[in-house]
């Protein structure tokens, strides 16, 4: 399980952070009135929350794989490379998601 976590990762992070620039275009395209934000705080509070849930993975990723008394020296690179990521991407993902879906419910 923590060997897929490794692979999807880095793959779910990029994705994400591509996928930040296609919901601000979908927020600025919702129609008025909508509360305006410049691109910069929309792409500082995504990568500050992507940051937070990197670190909340990480150390759930670690304590997860460092659990057992087998496990080897290198167990922390499931949570840095795996469960660290993939909670990154979808806090990011969850952010950029909402902010767009606000937009677009604005009466």
């Amino acid at each position: 399980m923590l060997s897929i976590l490794v692979s999807i990762g880095p793959i779910a992070l990029l994705a994400a952070l591509i996928a930040v620039p296609v919901y601000y275009a979908i927020y600025r395209y919702a129609p008025d009135p909508k509360q305006e934000v410049s691109a910069l705080r929309y792409v500082l509070a995504a990568l500050a929350i992507g940051a937070a849930g990197y670190v909340i993975g990480t150390i759930i990723g670690i304590a997860a794989a460092c659990f057992s008394e087998t496990a080897g020296n290198l167990c922390g690179l499931a949570g840095v490379f795996g469960a660290g990521p993939v909670l990154a991407a979808a806090a990011i993902l969850l952010y950029a998601h909402r902010w767009a879906r606000n937009a677009r419910r604005a009466p």
